[in-house]
C-alpha cells in the first residue's frame, strides 16, 4: 500500500495529523518518511497489545543504543565476547584486560556487554574514556562492571537481539575469550553474519590465555569435522585467527586496516574502499590471484557511485562481483589487497633512496 492510500484510510482527526507530519518531512531522507508511514500502519493495524509493546521496546532500544554510538562513529571498536563467571584471579582475565589495553593504544574503543568477568577485564584494559556497555535486562539482574556503570557510553536492552545487532553494527573486529552458552552464540552469530556477508568483514580473533586450550578443540575438531563433512567449505577457516598471544591478536586486527577502509554493496556490485590506491601492476595481481572466486573483473573506481558518502567521496575502491558463496573470501582479498599496496609504497620509498644517494 502506498502512503497516500493508507493515509487517506486514517480516521480523523489521525489522518490530518499524519498528513501534516508527512509534508514537513517532504525534505527529509525517504528512510525517515519510511520509517514513519511503517509505525503509523503499525498502530492501526495491529491489534494485540503484546506486539505493540514488542515494537515500541525495540525502537526505543534502537533509538537509544544509536544516540550512545552516534558520536564516536569515526572511531575504531572492537567487540570482546567472554564469561561473566571468570574471575580476576585467573589468567584468562588478565589476558582480555591486556588485549583490551593493546587495542586501545592501537586507536581502538572497546565494547563488551557490560558485565563482570571477561567483560570487565576488557573495559578494564580500556579504561573507562575508552569503553562501551551494553547490559541485558535479566530476571537474574546483570549489574554493570564498575568501569562502565554511570558512564555515558552505557545502557541496556531488554532483548538479546538488539543487543548483538550494536556489538556488530558497531564492531570492525571481535576478539572472543572463553565463555559459556552467551559467547558461543555471539562467536556462531558474527562468523554467520560474516559467511554469509550480512555483516562487513571484519577480523575475528579467538584469544585464549597462554596455557588454555578453550578454543582449541573447536578449531582442531569442530571446525575440521565441519569442512570434512561439506557442511563449510574450506575458505570459511580462514575467517577466523586463533591465538594465545596478545601482540599476534592486535596485529591480526590492526592489519586488516593498514590500507583497507570500509565496505559496501552498491547494486550487485561490492565496493572495498582503500586508503590508497593500487599499482596498475598490483591490481593484476589480484585479479589473477582470486580470479577463481569474482564474476570478472576486480577494478579500481575513483568517485563511484556518485550517492556515496561526501565523507568517503575521495577515497579509491575497488569494485567487483563476487559469487555470493564465496563471501568468505573477502577478507582474504583485503588483506592481499593491504600487502600489494605496502609492497608498492615499500618500494617506491626504495626506488625515491636510491635516487637521492645517485644525486
Amino acid at each position: 500500500m502506498t502512503a497516500e492510500l493508507f493515509l487517506a484510510g486514517l480516521p480523523e482527526p489521525l489522518r490530518r495529523d499524519a498528513e501534516r507530519l508527512f509534508r514537513d518531512l517532504a525534505d527529509a531522507s525517504p528512510y525517515a518518511r519510511t520509517l514513519i508511514f511503517e509505525a503509523l500502519a503499525f498502530a492501526s493495524e495491529v491489534q494485540a497489545p503484546e506486539d505493540l509493546k514488542l515494537l515500541a521496546r525495540v525502537v526505543a532500544e534502537m533509538r537509544r543504543g544509536i544516540e550512545v554510538f552516534q558520536p564516536y562513529r569515526h572511531f575504531r571498536k572492537a567487540a570482546m565476547f567472554g564469561s561473566a563467571r571468570i574471575p580476576p584471579s585467573d589468567a584468562r582475565w588478565r589476558q582480555m584486560h591486556d588485549c583490551a589495553a593493546a587495542l586501545r593504544d592501537a586507536g581502538f574503543m572497546i565494547i563488551t556487554g557490560g558485565g563482570m568477568g571477561l567483560m570487565h577485564a576488557a573495559n578494564a584494559g580500556a579504561g573507562r574514556d575508552h569503553s562501551f556497555g551494553i547490559n541485558i535486562n535479566l530476571p537474574l539482574e546483570q549489574h554493570p562492571n564498575p568501569v562502565v556503570d554511570g558512564s555515558p557510553r552505557h545502557f541496556y536492552c531488554k532483548y538479546f537481539f538488539t543487543r548483538k545487532l550494536f556489538f556488530l553494527k558497531e564492531a570492525d573486529a571481535v576478539v572472543l575469550g572463553a565463555g559459556g552458552f552467551g559467547t558461543l552464540d555471539e562467536a556462531f552469530e558474527t562468523l554467520t553474519l560474516v559467511q554469509t556477508g550480512r555483516n562487513p568483514p571484519i577480523p575475528i580473533v579467538l584469544l585464549d590465555a597462554p596455557g588454555d586450550d578453550y578454543w582449541g578443540p573447536f578449531v582442531r575438531s569442530w571446525l575440521r569435522r565441519l569442512v570434512d563433512d561439506g557442511l563449510i567449505s574450506p575458505d570459511d577457516q580462514t575467517l577466523i585467527f586463533h591465538t594465545d598471544n596478545v601482540a599476534a591478536a592486535v596485529d591480526h586486527v590492526t592489519s586488516f586496516y593498514l590500507h583497507y577502509h570500509s565496505f559496501r554493496y552498491v547494486g550487485d556490485h561490492i565496493l572495498l574502499r582503500m586508503l590508497n590506491p593500487l599499482p596498475e601492476e598490483a591490481l593484476e595481481r589480484l585479479n589473477a590471484e582470486f580470479s577463481d572466486s569474482v564474476d570478472g573483473r576486480i577494478e579500481q573506481v575513483f568517485r563511484w557511485p556518485p550517492s556515496d558518502d561526501p565523507e568517503t567521496m575521495h577515497l579509491p575502491r575497488l569494485k567487483l562481483r563476487l559469487d555470493r558463496r564465496r563471501m568468505n573470501v573477502l577478507p582474504q582479498i583485503i588483506r592481499r589487497a593491504n600487502a600489494l599496496i605496502e609492497r608498492a609504497i615499500a618500494e617506491a620509498a626504495a626506488r625515491a633512496g636510491r635516487d637521492a644517494a645517485a644525486r
